[in-house]
């Protein structure tokens, strides 16, 4: 992340919750476009390079030097379907040398900034856990289809086999039970 000089008017803590999500997604943000370049098979020309970094208010650079300072404490739940961040553990926040320096003004200002980049950081954890549902998703539906599919062909398969069985039969027959012209099967 790179920081950048103040600005004139503050404005809603885009910026911060921008930072989190982009620290959040990892060393290189996840990109799709690649991907999908690939895919539709496009030119790689088209694609804009993805960012390299990310720019911060020079106002908001304490707030995520101590995020970052605490990015190894996030609470967490384990369940069945696997683990997911719910925030970062505020005691700890609390007994950071650099939070309890500070007077009670500038942590309370401290502490709305820190919750920006968090939000920002589990708006992309949860995004990431979502696109890693829907793959999975999308593999089961793709395994029922090639299981349905599979299963269809067996059956037309058996019904063609009972078919040409019935028809042999009916060639096989004695002269005698095609005496009258009717058809027996």
């Amino acid at each position: 992340m790179v920081r950048r000089t103040g600005r004139a008017q503050p404005g809603r803590c885009k910026k911060l919750s921008g930072a989190g999500q982009w620290w959040a997604s990892g060393p290189a943000p996840r990109d799709q476009r690649k991907k999908d370049t690939d895919r539709w098979g496009l030119k790689d020309a088209d694609i804009p390079e993805a960012p390299k970094h990310y720019e911060v208010w020079e106002e908001h650079w304490p707030a995520l030097e101590l995020f970052l300072a605490m990015r190894t404490q996030w609470r967490t739940a384990i369940g069945m379907a696997g683990g997911q961040r719910l925030g970062i553990d505020y005691t700890s926040l609390y007994g950071h040398p650099k939070f309890a320096r500070l007077d009670y003004d500038e942590q309370d200002k401290l502490l709305v900034q820190i919750q920006h980049i968090e939000a920002g950081a589990l708006a992309a954890f949860n995004e990431q856990t979502h696109l890693e549902e829907q793959e999975a998703e999308q593999r089961q539906q793709v395994a029922e289809v090639i299981e349905k599919r599979a299963e269809l062909s067996f059956l037309q398969e058996e019904n063609q086999r009972i078919n040409v069985r019935e028809l042999m039969n009916v060639m096989d027959l004695p002269p005698d039970y095609r005496s009258d012209g009717a058809f027996v099967a």
